[in-house]
């Protein structure tokens, strides 16, 4: 195959020259064509191609090394060997630089000069050909390795920042969860602990030195023994350890229970226990909740069944102690003293039933309007009685004391409560002060306690000289079930109980402590300084006009003490001791009797059986009920159906008994 050589020549005898000199090779055959002018030579460039280009520097169209700029620029693959007739080493070198392969003077050459300069230019051109063609293709597949690079760099990063999520999210689920992983290398006994494990057990980040022994310290001094046995068993038998105990906090004691398993060696003996921590304080707490509503639920049954029977036992005693005085001819005055002592204690007692209905009744009660003063001076008189006598009691009330609306027991509770905490905060003894004034809460005292109202107040202090409270506690002694009393000597109830009767009363409460100082608790009521309570009518402006009242109670004792109250206050008694034998007296004695006075929880016949039957007999008769136990409607309710003109709650004291049948007979009598 020959070699296809452009010659670009304006001299026609250099050409000649040129081309005998390539006729002389022996090895190879070059096909030289002769153009004398660039512009012809850029022309059989664009149809033809060849292997290499003898460029004269001396053109009549182009001059110098800007034929050979012009020659690179239309055929840049092609090798060219410049020509000249001077010997000039700085254009030989320029020429060179720029592009071409060699440099020949034409006076200097011969045939093997120019046969060698060809071959090598076109060999040199080759070669630089294949260097380009391989470091294009070096470069392409540096591009390809850098983008697989790139792509495998970017997923990388996503694999990273997936992983730095999910810790992140696995990070907050366990602060949200409450919860911190462990990890115990049980042959080196080393512990190592998430930062949320350290949070968990109250420790500083780092603070943890990763020591079984530092680890057990951790633990509850109680359940210590208890939970090394579990864990070493679970180790021996190679189970997971799952356990509950509790651990030393700096916030005192909380419940922990853990969920681990073990993780053999090579030797497929147990290597590492590996798990989770999981505070269920709350739960222990929610249990222990739990667990008191179960006891007060049986226990508001149990009180029902017990103010039943006191209130049997109290109506008798009750009625019959207001009965002595009017019914002896004479009475000394020690005997009137008895008298007054057992009136005291009948009326105490009844008041006790009454706490108790309230308890079990879920705290439902009347309302009336109350002297704090009297109400204050009867609990300081069982404060007195009851409180150790290394407790000074002091009672400061003033005379003008405004009073409350309210009910009367459960102000009692909030007073009674409060002095026995004052009691047990100075169990070496101390001062008790109970003092009151009358405070009217305007504009300034409003920007400083916001969950106050304007207007009249009473303010009841409670004020101890004992141990205080501590900082840490102060926000949670108003909390249910939070006590820090021994398990038998309280439920931590005493003070929830006082801040929500003070909130129903629409009140507020004020606590001010110190440490080794004492603590006072200011319990502030609205009064109204124009309220009175209301005056107790004279029993004998209660009598009655002869009127015949029926009693009906399966109790012979509440009988027979009723039938004698009701003869002294000028009324007349007949008696029936169940819902039958009230059916016959009346039946008997239709015309004469005015009101029914039936107990509603008798044998045979109870009474909300029997009223309708009576009143179907004797549609005019006035009907009072009496209860002493808790039944499952509310007094109007039952009033409703049952189509009662009144009811009592024994105990009820002759007075109670007198107002109502005044109540219910003196619309007929005026008919």
């Amino acid at each position: 195959m020959s070699i296809q050589v452009l010659l670009i020549e304006d001299s026609a005898a250099d050409a000649r020259l040129l081309q005998e000199f390539l006729r002389e090779t022996l090895y190879d055959e070059f096909h030289l064509t002769h153009v004398e002018r660039l512009g012809k030579a850029l022309q059989q460039l664009e149809s033809n191609a060849y292997d290499v280009i003898l460029l004269d520097l001396t053109l009549p169209d182009s001059d110098g090394l800007r034929s050979l700029n012009t020659l690179l620029t239309q055929a840049p693959s092609t090798p060219i060997v410049v020509l000249t007739n001077t010997n000039n080493p700085e254009l030989a070198v320029e020429a060179v630089r720029q592009g071409a392969q060699d440099y020949l003077v034409k006076r200097q050459m011969h045939h093997e000069v120019l046969v060698r300069s060809l071959r090598y230019a076109i060999e040199r051109k080759q070669q630089a050909e294949a260097l380009r063609v391989a470091n294009a293709a070096l470069e392409h597949r540096v591009q390809a390795r850098t983008r697989e690079l790139e792509l495998a760099n970017q997923q990388l990063r996503q694999e990273v920042n997936h992983r730095q999520m999910v810790q992140e999210r696995l990070a907050l689920a366990q602060q949200a969860g409450k919860t911190g992983v462990f990890d115990w290398n049980i042959r080196s006994n080393q512990v190592t602990w998430s930062a949320e494990l350290e949070a968990l057990y109250g420790v500083s980040r780092g603070a943890f030195d990763g020591s079984y022994d530092q680890w057990m310290t951790t633990i509850h001094s109680d359940d210590r023994s208890r939970v090394e046995q579990e864990l070493w068993r679970s180790v021996t038998v190679g189970s997971g350890f799952n356990s509950e105990f509790r651990i030393s906090h700096p916030n005192g004691t909380r419940w922990i229970t853990v969920k681990s398993s073990i993780f053999n060696g090579e030797d497929g003996k147990p290597l590492r226990l590996l798990g989770i921590h999981l505070d269920i304080t709350e739960k222990k707490q929610l249990e222990a909740q739990f667990l008191q509503a179960q006891r007060l639920e049986s226990l508001g049954a149990l009180a029902s069944g017990i103010a039943h029977d006191l209130n049997n036992i109290l109506t008798p005693i009750s009625a019959a102690g207001q009965l002595l005085p009017i019914t002896l001819d004479t009475v000394d005055q020690r005997s009137r003293q008895l008298i007054e002592t057992l009136n005291c204690s009948a009326r105490r007692g009844i008041k006790l039933v009454q706490q108790i209905l309230s308890f079990a009744q879920d705290g439902s009660s009347v309302t009336s309007v109350i002297s704090l003063r009297e109400l204050l001076a009867e609990t300081n008189q069982i404060v007195q009685q009851t409180l150790p006598q290394s407790i000074d009691v002091c009672l400061d009330v003033p005379a003008d004391l405004w009073s409350v609306k309210g009910n009367d027991t459960q102000l009692h509770q909030i007073f009674m409560n409060l002095c026995v905490n004052a009691r047990d905060a100075m169990p070496r003894g101390g001062t008790l002060r109970v003092s009151a004034k009358n405070l009217l809460i305007d504009d300034p005292y409003l920007l400083m306690r916001n969950n106050a109202t304007r207007g009249p107040h009473v303010m009841v202090t409670v004020a101890d000289t004992g141990t205080g409270i501590a900082p840490e506690l102060r926000d949670r002694i108003f909390e249910p079930f939070f006590t820090t009393k021994a398990a038998s000597q309280g439920t931590g109830l005493g003070l929830a109980a006082v801040l929500n009767i003070v909130k129903s009363h629409g009140g507020f409460i004020d606590m001010q402590t110190a440490i080794d100082e004492g603590s006072q608790f200011h319990v502030c009521l609205p009064a109204d300084p124009n309220s009175v309570s209301v005056p107790t009518s004279s029993t004998e402006m209660l009598r009655g006009r002869q009127e015949v009242i029926l009693v009906v109670d399966d109790d012979p004792a509440i009988c027979k003490v009723l039938q004698l109250s009701l003869e002294t206050y000028g009324y007349q008694a007949l008696v029936a001791h169940d819902g039958l034998g009230a059916i016959a007296m009346l039946a008997e004695h239709r015309s004469l009797v005015r009101c029914i006075l039936i107990d509603l929880m008798m044998p045979d016949m109870d009474g909300q059986t029997a009223i309708p039957l009576l009143q179907r007999l004797q549609p005019e008769v006035c009907i009072i009920a009496m209860t002493g136990a808790i039944i499952p409607i509310q007094t109007d309710s039952a009033i409703s159906e049952l189509k009662l003109d009144g009811m009592l709650n024994k105990p009820f004291t002759t007075h109670d008994l007198l107002m109502l049948l005044q109540t219910v007979l003196a619309p007929k009598r005026s008919v």
